[in-house]
């Protein structure tokens, strides 16, 4: 075995048995805890705001523990617990249940009295290759809980409903349907008026006046009070507490900027099934502009193109302007009427978007933000009207919201911690960067190109475009190391390592030696993707082994590690009927129809590369 490989598993089997040490402390820390009633929190959506609203409401009246903030994997679960003392009353747990077999360690450890479980939606469906797959891992929160302990469950969710038919122990039903234990009777929230509610519970009606926006919030109200209900708060003292609840940050939260413009932040995440209840209360808002910001859907299925060209077309009736953000932004924008229509925008990176909203938006304006922290961090765009901010980059791999990030009025040194790169990832959090993605014998995708935001959607970047496009295809997040930009996904089965080294293309071939030695690969696990000024712009084509065609980046790569026997994808570039050099094209701007065509590359890309990773080996010729 290569000194690198033994290394990268020594770093994992070691972080693994600190992992098992934690959980062991936690769980010897938990027999001391025999007073202490843990409430676990899990659903597809709510989860959050849930556990703060319960928390808020608990904490009233006893001591109180719980997650901090969305850290909700099974080590920050352990180490919730070891912050619990013998003097708290109540430990409040959020988890996740984002892979199968999430919930096991930690049902195990925390064995809870109460639990919660919001909402079944399609987030992590091709974890789980099914919803019925989601559903069952998030019934083991209920089924797991002791005869005298009490389930407080969605009666509106029908897979919540069946799960409850099946709990082993008292349920306090919550939502509109009638038999709910605490039924809402009716919620509103058009804007700028906040969220009202009017319940009942065992025969008397209660209104409830918030300070939050949004009637899919009411959820975590009623929740929140069935915790109340749970251990024998009434609801006359419960319900004044709750009036000071504030939405969870990215989760409905308003912020206002300097200029008068209001913005909804829901921009923690975006699965598409979410997005109906944030559009409807943008729908049914009074303000004289209503704007609807959209960074990076998930959850998606089929052919993406189809999907955002409808998405594009239906929420147009939400909204007086639409903007697309991100690398999909393209597809949306086939949903204009026609060249003329202006009320649909989309730009492929944030700082365009900041540039022409910083221009767009005027006061009254009512803003929604939609979109997934991690892949968008659209909270820039409100942070750069208030103050130019200096990091602007599309993927940087940390998973914390922008206001917590040293690196947003200074990028120069943006090498992110690995402990902060991936916070919900208990396996990811703290290795070595040289053993981060190590897997021996993975594939390795290379995309050739410059760095830097003044090459984005030039020729020479064809090959980074591709590897995003493969990211987002296959849920991959981009981490960063000295070497440049990593990410690992999963295609068919087959761990696949996507890097972009942090290199100019004409000396990228000794950045590419370093990377593929720090993870004991060779250039036979490698397939090279680049631009070809040979090849017209949209076509594709295979290359096995052979010269570098004048190509300086592929020139690099052959030197540096001393064989031409690389695999290469081609991505044609060259416009049709353009006769400059390549030097005079390889670093001019695509044209949005230029674009459209690269797009049909990168796609055919794509298709060639699940095909080669399915089959082992390139035998396909794409024209």
């Amino acid at each position: 075995m290569h000194y690198t490989q033994m290394k990268a598993l020594y770093e994992t089997y070691r972080y693994k048995a600190k992992v098992a040490r934690t959980f062991f402390r936690a769980w010897v820390h938990r027999q001391r805890l025999g007073n202490v009633c843990f409430i676990g929190i899990t659903g597809s959506a709510g989860k959050t705001t849930t556990k703060d609203f319960s928390h808020l409401l608990l904490s009233a009246f006893y001591p109180v523990s719980g997650t901090l903030k969305s850290l909700n994997v099974a080590l920050a679960v352990a180490e919730t617990v070891l912050r619990t003392d013998r003097q708290h009353r109540f430990c409040l747990l959020e988890i996740s249940a984002g892979k199968p077999r999430a919930l096991d360690l930690p049902m195990r450890l925390f064995k809870p009295q109460i639990g919660i479980l919001t909402v079944i939606g399609r987030d992590h469906f091709r974890a789980f290759k099914g919803i019925e797959g989601i559903a069952a891992e998030k019934e083991k929160l209920i089924t797991g809980l002791p005869h005298n302990g009490v389930a407080i469950l969605n009666i509106d969710d029908p897979r919540v409903k069946t799960i409850g038919e099946r709990a082993p122990c008292r349920v306090i039903w919550v939502g509109a349907a009638e038999g709910a234990t605490i039924r809402l009777l009716s919620a509103t929230s058009c804007w700028p008026e906040p969220l009202k509610l009017r319940i009942a519970f065992q025969g008397e009606e209660y209104e409830i006046l918030t300070q939050l926006h949004g009637t899919h919030l009411a959820l975590s109200v009623l929740a929140a009070l069935g915790v109340a209900v749970a251990v024998d708060i009434p609801l006359k003292k419960a319900i004044p507490v709750l009036q000071q609840a504030v939405p969870a940050e990215g989760r409905m939260q308003i912020v206002t900027d300097d200029e008068g413009v209001v913005f909804i932040r829901d921009d923690m995440k975006a699965p598409y099934w979410s997005l109906q209840a944030p559009l409807n209360f943008l729908k049914q808002a009074a303000s004289p502009r209503k704007v609807a910001v959209i960074g990076t859907l998930s959850d998606f299925s089929g052919d993406l193109s189809a999907k955002y060209k409808q998405f594009a077309r239906e929420i147009r009736q939400y909204a007086d302007l639409v903007v697309f953000v991100g690398s999909n932004a393209h597809r949306a924008l086939r949903a204009r009427k026609d060249q003329d229509d202006q009320s649909l925008q989309g730009f492929s990176n944030i700082h365009d978007a900041a540039i022409y909203l910083k221009n767009e938006l005027r006061r009254g304006d009512l803003v929604l933000l939609k979109g997934s922290n991690t892949a968008d961090h659209l909270i820039r765009l409100i942070h750069d009207r208030n103050q130019p901010i200096q990091c602007w980059r599309d993927r940087c791999g940390l998973e914390i919201f922008c206001d917590d990030c040293k690196y947003l009025y200074d990028a120069t040194q943006h090498t992110p911690d690995q402990a902060t790169v991936s916070v919900n990832d208990e396996i990811s959090t703290s290795l070595p960067k040289s053993s981060q993605l190590a897997v021996p014998g993975a594939f390795v995708l290379v995309g050739l190109g410059n760095p830097g935001k003044e090459f984005e959607a030039t020729p020479h970047n064809a090959g980074y475009q591709v590897l995003d496009r493969i990211a987002e295809r296959f849920s991959g997040h981009w981490e960063t190391i000295d070497e440049g930009l990593i990410s690992l996904v999963n295609i068919d089965g087959n761990a696949v390592k996507l890097f972009k080294p942090a290199a100019n293309m004409n000396v990228i071939g000794p950045v590419l030696r370093q990377f593929l030695a720090n993870n004991g690969c060779t250039a036979d696990h490698c397939t090279l993707i680049h631009d070809d000024m040979d090849l017209e712009l949209g076509k594709v084509r295979l290359k096995h082994d052979g010269g570098d065609a004048g190509h300086r980046g592929v020139r690099s790569v052959i030197t540096a590690l001393g064989t031409d026997a690389v695999h290469r994808v081609r991505v044609g570039v060259r416009r049709p009927g353009d006769q400059r050099k390549a030097k005079d094209i390889v670093l001019t701007r695509f044209t949005p129809e230029e674009a459209f065509s690269l797009n049909h590359a990168i796609e055919q890309s794509v298709k060639l590369i699940d095909q080669h990773i399915h089959a082992g080996e390139i035998e396909t010729m794409i024209h």
